[in-house]
């Protein structure tokens, strides 16, 4: 554990890659050595060992949040984290050197880098069950998927309250997988929606059924058994708000989206005039670290798991960027930091 809080105090450049300009997709980014970051008060210095790609890392690049976000330029991108504690900020009390830990860090990200801070109120302990990879998959997939679901008044405390049918939409996704299994963890019927490929695999999370996205039943999100939804997780494209009023329930329903556009703020706002008893409801991700503490022990208990995509070394950090723009992934896209080709 010294050891490794010495090394990191003693090296004074770390290999990352950042973006210097918006636009440019993984061809944009650039290999560069840059300093070792220091935490500020409150956060904590993490070696890095791995971190997961998340679509809102590359559409900050796009200049989705521009002029917000990055705050500048150059900029080191990715906000999952997992590694390991070498140093800690100010009233930093919760840790030590050499803990093993998850974190989001955002807006500040850096996790494509050897060296990453976090704030210490969005860190959690990673326990030995639990893979570097694993744990960089957690924070904003597994933690839009939980907000997903209680949004849509899905209870994990074995109550009987809340919706009894769901459709997962783009389950066989990073969100997506997520999603599925926390579903069938509150005792749900799940319908979802993936490519023909990924069929077998969403069975296999425990979906009850799988509709193929590109047939006419799955464009029209009609269940098999002709059940309609109480509750819709949308992790796909944006979809015409007439399809999802079609498949809900008709005493009410609500969708929960966390791709929306600007038709889905509209409509959103148009229901809430009217006191719709079927809504679409915008989601956007508030990281909690109850929450991200409550699903590091669902994936220690071996109730929560993780699908891995793909795995790519640092120096391969572009080839991730470009597999998590394609947006075909099953499950979650890693870069494993001290990994080599």
């Amino acid at each position: 554990m010294a050891a490794a809080a010495a090394a990191a105090a003693g090296a004074k450049t770390m290999r990352a890659v950042q973006y210097d300009k918006y636009g440019g997709g993984a061809q944009g980014l650039k290999h560069v050595e840059v300093p070792i970051p220091a935490p500020e008060d409150g956060e904590v210095l993490i070696k890095m060992e791995a971190a997961g790609v998340n679509p809102i890392d590359w559409k900050l690049q796009k200049g989705m949040l521009r002029p917000f976000l990055p705050n500048k330029l150059p900029f080191v991108p990715v906000g999952d984290l997992s590694g390991e504690v070498v140093e800690l900020g100010g009233g930093v009390s919760s840790f030590k050197p050499g803990d093993k830990v998850i974190a989001m860090s955002f807006p500040k990200c850096g996790g494509l880098a050897e060296y990453a801070v976090a704030p210490a109120s969005l860190t959690v302990a990673r326990p030995p069950e639990v893979s570097a990879a694993e744990g960089a998959s957690l924070p904003a997939a597994a933690g839009t998927a939980l907000q997903q679901l209680k949004t849509a008044g899905v209870r994990f405390d074995g109550s009987a309250a809340g919706p009894k049918n769901m459709l997962v939409t783009a389950a066989s996704g990073g969100v997506g997988h997520y999603a599925v299994q926390l579903a069938k963890l509150a005792g749900m019927h799940v319908t979802a929606t993936c490519g023909a490929r990924n069929l077998a695999f969403v069975h296999g999370l425990g979906a009850d059924e799988v509709l193929d996205y590109k047939t006419p039943e799955g464009a029209a999100l009609r269940s098999p058994s002709g059940k309609k939804y109480d509750a819709v997780a949308h992790c796909a494209p944006a979809a015409p708000w007439s399809v999802f009023k079609a498949a809900l329930a008709d005493t009410g329903g609500v969708v929960v989206d966390v791709t929306p556009g600007v038709a889905a703020t509209v409509t959103s706002f148009l229901q809430k005039l009217t006191f719709s008893k079927k809504k679409l409801v915008p989601l956007i991700l508030m990281p909690k670290k109850e929450e991200m503490e409550w699903l590091v022990d669902m994936a220690k208990q071996g109730k929560l798991k993780t699908t891995i995509d793909s795995k790519y070394p640092l120096s391969r950090a572009e080839e991730a960027w470009a597999k998590s723009m394609e947006g075909h992934a099953t499950g979650k896209i890693i870069v494993e930091i001290a990994a080599t080709e």
